[in-house]
């Protein structure tokens, strides 16, 4: 399967930026951490709640992204700190965390609170498709996934997407994952095995420590399926 020549990645929407700590939050800064206001990342994700269009297909995380690529988020902790709301939580392999979206924190600005090896972190709000847990995808099914994700982004942020439309998608596994296979299985033709990129990245600003695949859709029979023999970490709408 020939990889797309361009990367087009799906919807690095609001770029939340992490904010100087002030009054106590400099003994927090000086240990590796660095917070940004959870009202803040409310706005932006509400906009996926709002959304009224059809999503079943596409899901909304917050994502941390160190500004060095060599540096791991493994260690990382992200907390939600307030008056009234205490709540640790867990980040996936990629940096990502599904994020409540409490009325109450909200109301007390609570912060976030990142402590890692290294404070040079960003915020991103990332869209991406549901993982399916028996690893088969129909193919129909990921072109209107895509179409989702792009009417998404068309009702955000019209001008990031303007006269782009549907490529593909890319699938990003662990770069561990000793048994990564992903095969098409078109409706009336032999299981192809498709070639996976080392070491690259999911999106152009996340480390090259990933193994991907960009499924274009030109190049895919209308029928048939996708399957993944492991479970993928994400996959993502490709737009051009």
């Amino acid at each position: 399967m020939k990889i797309l020549s361009s990367i087009f990645f799906l919807l690095c929407l609001t770029t939340v930026q992490t904010a100087a700590a002030q009054g106590n939050g400099d003994a927090a800064q000086s240990k590796g951490a660095e917070w940004i206001s959870y009202r803040d990342v409310y706005r932006s994700m509400l906009w996926f709640e709002k959304f009224g269009q059809d999503k079943t297909l596409i899901q909304q995380h917050l994502q941390l992204v160190t500004k060095d690529k060599n540096l791991s988020l493994d260690q990382a902790q992200l907390r939600l700190h307030g008056t009234r709301t205490q709540l640790n939580l867990v980040l996936d392999a990629t940096g990502r965390v599904k994020l409540p979206l409490l009325k109450t924190a909200y109301d007390e600005n609570a912060e976030l609170v990142v402590q890692a090896a290294s404070a040079q972190l960003k915020f991103y709000t990332r869209i991406s498709l549901n993982l399916r847990s028996d690893g088969l995808y129909e193919i129909s099914e990921l072109r209107r996934a895509c179409e989702q994700a792009l009417a998404y982004q068309n009702y955000f942020s019209p001008a990031s997407v303007s006269g782009k439309k549907c490529a593909g998608i890319r699938i990003a596994f662990d770069k561990r994952e000793a048994n990564t296979n992903v095969e098409l299985r078109p409706v009336s033709a032999p299981s192809l095995t498709l070639p996976l990129t080392e070491n690259a990245p999911i999106w152009p600003d996340t480390a090259n420590n990933f193994k991907v695949i960009n499924l274009n859709f030109n190049q895919l029979p209308n029928a048939g399926q996708i399957y993944t023999r492991s479970a993928p970490l994400v996959m993502i709408a490709l737009f051009e």
